[in-house]
């Protein structure tokens, strides 16, 4: 007979594995089904994680006043959802879930596998659009990130920082970087219209009034320079090449929800992220983190409003928990 599980978490982010301890810890038969990688310098020979393993100094999670990488803070998830019995599947790229008639649902994967469940939590997280630039990618933890810093400004010490990108994410995060007086921070802007065009002004504002930051119009990243890390950025400007001596550059070019397999009937907003509980406008009772299909929740940075950091993610997934529970054993 084939097993049914009473959940599968599609994802193994921060989101998922957090639920997947907390969920396996309070009841049985939890799957939890990855698109991952296969990494041939580790014994179990896969990674789980997600954006958050790219993070080469988590310094803000509690429990690590010294910080920890973020591959090996998902390491440690992955470990205590073993523990209580989770049982995993990865590479598992999920393409679909199909409702039956008596509640249950179906998760097809595109290597062929189909998992039944009491209920699904969708955990799939961000996709990142890519910085076409030769370098990007090798140095993508050494001192290149998508998305803002997950360490202190004042962590980095005395250096140069750049910051691509012209909306409300770019803005807060120089800002956030610009706490540190001992950062330099260049702003590259692709277009002539500069950060007016798409930042609040607000940002705009203090952007504008802080001495340590430059902004540079019309301004794209050519290539990455270094030796083990960052050390220089290339960019272009108009017809005219320079060279920027950097140690850190964060990419704010845009990120989509991995929403992309997922049916249209379940409800999204305008960006494409799933929306949930009572962000749902049609008058319809919902738990807490469910979707507009009854049984299927989503948690971590695929749900609209979510708040873009590994320990909010976590955070999401261990509650989403909660309301599973509440729609598998209803209260009388």
């Amino acid at each position: 007979m084939k097993k049914i599980y009473n959940l599968v978490i599609v994802g193994a982010g921060p989101a998922g594995l957090s639920a997947a301890i907390t969920a396996s810890s309070e009841m049985p038969d939890v799957l939890l089904l990855d698109s991952g990688k296969r990494d041939e310098t580790r014994v179990r020979k896969r990674q789980l994680g997600g954006q958050a393993t790219g993070s080469t100094s988590i310094e803000n999670y509690a429990g690590f006043p010294d910080g920890i990488t973020g591959l090996d803070l998902m390491c440690r998830f992955e470990k205590q959802a073993l523990k209580f019995q989770t049982e995993i599947a990865c590479p598992a790229r999920a393409e679909s879930i199909v409702l039956l008639n008596n509640g249950n649902k179906i998760v097809h994967t595109k290597e062929g596998g189909e998992y039944t469940a009491r209920a699904v939590l969708v955990t799939s997280g961000l996709s990142y659009q890519k910085l076409a630039a030769p370098g990007v990618e090798d140095f993508l933890g050494k001192g290149v990130l998508y998305g803002a810093p997950t360490s202190s400004p004042h962590e980095l010490g005395s250096c140069t920082v750049c910051v691509v990108g012209a909306a409300n994410s770019a803005g807060q995060a120089v800002m956030h970087l610009a706490q540190n007086p001992d950062i330099k921070i260049k702003v590259l802007v692709r277009n002539s219209a500069g950060i007016e065009a798409q930042m609040s002004q607000y940002l705009v504002d203090r952007i504008k009034s802080c001495p340590q930051v430059e902004v540079l119009n019309t301004t794209t990243v050519s290539r990455l320079h270094g030796t083990d890390t960052l050390e220089c950025i290339e960019v272009k400007q108009g017809e005219d090449v320079r060279k920027i001596r950097a140690q850190h550059l964060f990419i704010f070019i845009g990120a989509a929800p991995k929403t992309e397999w997922l049916s249209k009937s379940l409800s999204r907003d305008e960006r494409g992220f799933l929306i949930t509980g009572r962000d749902h406008k049609d008058g319809l009772i919902r738990l807490p983190f469910e979707t507009s299909i009854p049984g299927v929740f989503a948690a971590g940075d695929v749900r609209v409003n979510s708040v873009k950091r590994v320990a909010a993610a976590a955070g999401d997934g261990a509650k989403a928990i909660s309301a599973v529970h509440e729609y598998l054993v209803p209260k009388k």
